[in-house]
């Protein structure tokens, strides 16, 4: 698998464009490529926003009736479904819908929202909680913008995975979301938990690819458009049943 990946990366001349990682918690077997490298993480940083929040809930800290208030700042244009197509300025939405959104659909709004008021709740922000996925020292940036890196998003999957039954519901969404999209589009006989990101130069897509042995998988390119998703079904593709060697 490592080399029909590297051979890839090289044969269609991205090999600084793209940051990767595989793992297979059966075995413990793990591949990273460029997994250091800070990139804007776009939407897939909704996952672990929406773990930190569901963290809250099994604490009794918050509830899924948890309302948060939508505010004008918290407007972004969102591609589908969205809180403000429900809401207006100073309406309450709960928790719960807002994790949805966030999930199934990619809205921004309730993303901002539960960034911002994770620090209600805990004293702390959204990103001075992330860090703890790192297991290296971050930048000052880290802080103040939406990064990640394909270590920081291994850590995350793991923790989703290994943590099944608490993040039961969060996986459902992943189930789907961008249904026969990205990762889906290789239309496997299996199920696939995913989540998508797409800003700018940047698109990428991590997943829980339930095979017989299942897979964790994330794929971060700086590319856009329909290389972009090429590029993320055929190395998914790779990547699914294959061992590491």
């Amino acid at each position: 698998m490592i080399k029909t990946i590297e051979n890839y990366l090289k044969e269609h001349q991205i090999e600084d464009k793209v940051s990767l990682f595989y793992h297979k918690p059966s075995t413990g077997e793990t591949y990273a490529y460029r997994e250091d490298v800070m990139m804007l993480a776009a939407s897939t940083i909704k996952v672990p926003v929406v773990m930190a929040w569901t963290d809250l809930v099994h604490q009794g800290i918050a509830s899924y009736d948890t309302k948060l208030e939508y505010c004008e700042r918290h407007y972004e244009e969102s591609d589908a479904k969205a809180l403000y197509d429900s809401y207006a300025y100073g309406d309450s939405a709960p928790l719960k819908e807002c994790m949805e959104l966030a999930i199934v659909y990619s809205d921004n709004p309730s993303n901002h929202m539960m960034r911002e008021y994770y620090k209600d709740y805990t004293g702390i922000t959204f990103r001075q909680w992330f860090a703890q996925y790192s297991s290296k020292p971050v930048e000052d940036e880290f802080y103040t913008r939406n990064l990640i890196s394909a270590a920081i998003m291994q850590e995350v999957m793991k923790k989703l995975y290994d943590n099944q039954d608490q993040y039961s519901q969060l996986i459902d969404w992943m189930k789907i979301a961008a249904k026969g999209q990205y990762i889906q589009s290789n239309h496997f006989d299996f199920e696939v938990a995913q989540k998508y990101g797409e800003y700018d130069k940047y698109e990428h897509t991590m997943a829980i690819l339930y095979q017989k042995e299942p897979v964790l998988v994330g794929i971060f390119t700086e590319l856009a458009g329909d290389i972009a998703k090429k590029t993320i079904r055929d190395l998914s593709k790779i990547m699914a049943f294959s061992s590491i060697q």
